[in-house]
């Protein structure tokens, strides 16, 4: 008998969101990712982890997810909304489309999910690429739950 895998989760979240028309008007599918933000960053970007991952039983998976929501300062992003809220908003929009996912969505690969609002949004100020490219960041965080098939 073959282990199944247990799906890569930030990875089920990723699927949900950029197929999301809600969000995706907000975040481009291709600015949401499990890896690194860019440089330079233009626009909003999306970074989604795992800083926690537990459970008694390897079928059934209790990740904790962490979306950081990274946008830049207003001269690069143009427009008129301020960034700090800009961020705000997409983390909150990210938090609420999640945990209210529907049933039919919650599938990813040989997994389904359920995810749970915990914390956020966060907010802060990333300064480590110099005071001309500050990065406003939001983050939000759901307890997932993950059932292996």
């Amino acid at each position: 008998m073959v282990t199944p895998f247990t799906p890569f989760a930030p990875g089920a979240i990723r699927d949900f969101l950029i197929n999301h028309d809600e969000f995706t008007t907000h975040v481009a599918a291709e600015n949401i990712s499990t890896r690194d933000i860019p440089d330079p960053l233009t626009g909003p970007f999306v970074t989604l982890s795992a800083p926690s991952n537990y459970g008694v039983d390897p079928m059934h998976r209790k990740p904790m997810i962490q979306c950081d929501v990274w946008v830049p300062k207003l001269e690069i992003l143009g427009g008129d909304m301020d960034p700090e809220e800009l961020a705000w908003n997409i983390a909150d929009l990210a938090a609420r489309l999640v945990h209210k996912a529907p049933r039919a969505s919650r599938q990813f690969r040989n997994a389904s999910w359920v995810a749970r609002w915990i914390d956020g949004p966060i907010t802060a100020v990333d300064s480590e690429r110099g005071p001309e490219n500050l990065l406003f960041r939001a983050i939000v965080r759901w307890d997932m739950s993950m059932v292996v098939r």
